[in-house]
C-alpha cells in the first residue's frame, strides 16, 4: 500500500517561491532598464544605408518629414529658417555638429536646402541618418 505525505506538496511549493521572485525582479528590472532612451515626438522613416557606428554622440539632431518640415526638438520650422534657429541653438550649446533624420519620402530639395543652410550658420560637421541596410 502507498502512502502519501501530506507535508510534501508543500515542500515543493516552498522551494519555488524563491525562484518566483527572482525572475519576477529579473523581469522589472529589465522593463526598467529596457527604456533609456526617450521616444522621438516626429515618427520618420529613415532610408537604408551603410553602417558606420564611428560617431554615436551627436549632440543636435534635426528631424525632417516626408513634407519637408523640418522639427529641432520639438520646434516645427520650415527648412529656410532651420538653419538660423540651428544657429542660435549651437551658439548656446557651443557645438558645431548636427545630425539630420531626414524621413526616406522627404523632398531632396528641402534636405539640399537645410543643409546649404546649416553650412553657411557655421556648421562644421553634418551626419545624415540611416537605416541598417539588409545586406
Amino acid at each position: 500500500m502507498i502512502e502519501f505525505d501530506e507535508e510534501q506538496p508543500r515542500k515543493q511549493f516552498e522551494t519555488l517561491v524563491p525562484l518566483i521572485n527572482v525572475v519576477f525582479l529579473l523581469l522589472i528590472f529589465f522593463l526598467l532598464a529596457g527604456t533609456m532612451q526617450p521616444a522621438e515626438n516626429v515618427a520618420v522613416s529613415l532610408p537604408e544605408g551603410a553602417l558606420n557606428d564611428r560617431e554615436s554622440d551627436v549632440p543636435t539632431t534635426l528631424i525632417v518629414e516626408a513634407d519637408g518640415s523640418v522639427w529641432l526638438g520639438d520646434r516645427p520650422t520650415d527648412a529656410k529658417f532651420a538653419a538660423h534657429l540651428v544657429e542660435k541653438f549651437l551658439d548656446d550649446e557651443g557645438a558645431k555638429r548636427v545630425a539630420i533624420k531626414a524621413d526616406a519620402d522627404a523632398p531632396a530639395e528641402a534636405v539640399l536646402e537645410l543643409m546649404e543652410g546649416l553650412r553657411e550658420a557655421g556648421v562644421e560637421q553634418v551626419t545624415i541618418m540611416t537605416e541598417r541596410s539588409g545586406s
